[in-house]
């Protein structure tokens, strides 16, 4: 899901559905004694068509557009202001598309099996395939702190690219090796040692989402298991 403002937010979900929700202040600024929840009904409910499973929204502020990637492999555009669907594109690849980031220069950025796609918000176009530094790691989560690309992988990698330069950010140390942030291994079950030795290899947790701070220099990052067959997570915080 994707916030517009700070009462509206849209969803996507399995069933090609798009939702359009309102969070209104009295629901968070009453004081509660206890804990509770409360059940909210979708202001709209509608079809994103030629959707397969939406995976991942964005809001586009600039365009005031919302942005939504389906597992079949298409991107949605859907105008904010009237919650409908104006076109649908299909993309390069169908492999994994599960991420989705804008950026405020008009590009959006798109996670796949091996390379993070760049579109051109106006045409969206293909304009550049950045391909990940380690075969098989899967892309997924992305996002933009100004012309850096922040690239989240399924090997528990961070990665970073400089849109300007056109390569990953290199290590001042050595120049032949680039910037990589590595996680720990957070908490699995059945625990990890059990996982290393089924697959004979060294379990470390999928980065599915990260986030700056407003000033840019503090990253969260959280996830977990990439089998389906284990449970477990993950969260970091980076300065």
């Amino acid at each position: 899901m994707c916030w517009l403002d700070d009462q509206f937010l849209v969803s996507g979900s399995r069933d090609t559905k798009m939702s359009l929700w309102q969070i209104t202040p009295d629901m968070i600024d009453e004081k509660q004694e206890m804990p509770t929840y409360q059940h909210v009904s979708a202001l709209a409910l509608k079809e994103c068509r030629t959707a397969q499973k939406v995976r991942a929204l964005t809001f586009n502020k600039s365009f005031k557009e919302i942005a939504a990637l389906s597992l079949n492999g298409y991107i949605h555009i859907w105008n904010a202001e009237t919650f409908r669907q104006k076109l649908s594109r299909k993309l390069p690849s169908a492999q994994e598309n599960v991420c989705l980031a804008v950026q405020d220069n008009g590009l959006y950025a798109i996670g796949c099996r091996s390379y993070t796609l760049l579109l051109d918000c106006r045409t969206l176009q293909a304009v550049k395939k950045v391909s990940s530094r380690y075969s098989g790691c899967g892309i997924r989560s992305v996002s933009f702190q100004g012309d850096i690309l922040t690239i989240g992988t399924g090997l528990g990698m961070l990665m970073f690219y400089d849109l300007k330069a056109g390569k990953y950010l290199e290590s001042s140390i050595n120049s032949s090796r680039t910037v990589v942030l590595k996680t720990s291994k957070g908490h699995v079950f059945p625990d990890e040692e059990y996982v290393d030795n089924i697959q004979n290899v060294k379990y470390v947790p999928a980065i599915y989402t990260h986030s700056y701070d407003s000033s840019g220099t503090r990253l969260f990052t959280a996830g977990g298991p990439l089998p389906v067959t284990l449970t477990g997570n993950y969260a970091g915080l980076w300065q």
